[in-house]
């Protein structure tokens, strides 16, 4: 494959599509899992590898550039997460009262994933919000990470952390109950953010390093579905085991699986490029950050009906993409890329925050 064959590190002139597919296909599991108690729940930890790859790849292409990076960075993530972030606390204080109020804390200074290890939180469906808080968290040391330490090593520093992440697990699981505050809390859950970052400094590095992994990819995403499904079907309670062997393994399980399709969709060409570049499964990636606030919040609203299953979740989708809808073009669009403007380049296809895995409901 020659260099202009692979998509270019994101910046601000290039769109990588079918990452916006891969999006699509990530939020649609989350709510396959809360719609229809489908073991999907690594579909958040998709959301945090393609975020680690995407964020990565901006404050590169900043720092190379000596361009405004703190401003640039904070300003961005500000007019991306803050609106409809307040817009679903206001639905969900209508819906559901002001719960949540007593534990504002957590909401103010997105640290719900805290008051979720804590039990310290508002109404289940705002449970949703441990993955953006993981994100925010992370992304208060990473960019100084980025600017400090040579590209290199920065490589090195990421695979540590996919490393000595696991490890963490392990020996941090005697410390909880249960095995909520491993999977809710920033540092057991950063090494899938740190395994999107070293894929985007070795893409930064060399546009075609990529290509002798893709058979590797295929096979790594293969394997690490039938060992979930394996798990899924014969040791259902695995995950809720609280063990150092559940807590370590589980979540590297996921990170090979989510990692594998972040290098397949880098890669893909023929069917799985027009698959992942289909014009629906891209516009549910471009609006999937608001589709992963209110979904949960929908469902909530819905299930009293007592509508069958099927049914409830049918709605449930189409109520949620049609606010998702509203929100990015009444507001979200305008925010992110500014007015739209002829003959420029496509905008990069933004990161959107993790949406959630599981609420304790839920799961």
């Amino acid at each position: 494959m020659t260099a202009s064959a692979l998509p270019a590190p994101p910046s601000h002139q290039h769109r990588i599509v079918q990452l916006d597919g891969l999006r699509a296909i990530a939020v649609l599991a989350v709510f396959a899992q809360h719609a229809l108690k489908a073991p999907l729940w690594m579909g958040v930890d998709l959301f945090f590898v393609l975020s680690g790859f995407l964020i990565t790849g901006i404050l590169l292409e900043r720092k190379s550039r000596q361009q405004s990076y703190f401003g640039y960075f904070y300003a961005r993530r500000a007019r991306r997460i803050l609106p409809p972030y307040v817009l679903l606390m206001i639905v969900s204080s209508l819906l559901f009262g002001l719960g949540w109020a007593q534990h504002w804390q957590w909401y103010a200074f997105f640290a719900t994933n805290i008051g979720d290890a804590l039990n310290q939180s508002g109404h289940d469906s705002l449970n949703v919000l441990w993955s953006l808080a993981v994100e925010e968290q992370f992304y208060i040391v990473w960019p100084f990470v980025i600017l400090l330490v040579p590209q290199r090593a920065l490589a090195w520093v990421a695979a540590a952390l996919i490393v000595g992440v696991p490890v963490l697990r392990a020996i941090a699981t005697p410390w909880f109950d249960s095995f909520w505050p491993i999977y809710y809390l920033t540092p057991f859950r950063m090494d899938l953010l740190a395994a999107g970052a070293l894929l985007a400094v070795t893409v930064r590095r060399d546009r075609d390093a990529l290509e002798p992994f893709k058979l590797l990819a295929v096979f790594g995403a293969v394997a690490a579905l039938v060992v979930l499904a394996w798990l899924h079907l014969h040791y259902p309670r695995f995950r809720a085991a609280n063990t150092p062997l559940s807590n370590a393994a589980l979540y590297s399980v996921s990170l090979v699986l989510c990692t594998s399709l972040v290098v397949i969709a880098l890669q893909s060409k023929g069917i799985v490029k027009r698959l992942l570049c289909n014009p629906v499964l891209v516009y549910i990636g471009t609006i999937s950050y608001t589709i992963y606030l209110i979904h949960l919040t929908v469902l909530y609203a819905l299930w009293p009906l007592h509508h069958s299953r099927l049914v409830t979740a049918a709605l449930a989708l189409i109520v949620t993409l049609a606010y998702a809808s509203v929100s990015w073009f009444a507001f979200e669009r305008r925010l992110i890329h500014g007015a739209p403007r002829r003959g420029l380049a496509a905008p990069v296809a933004t990161v959107r925050p993790a949406p959630a895995d599981a609420t304790r409901t839920s799961a």
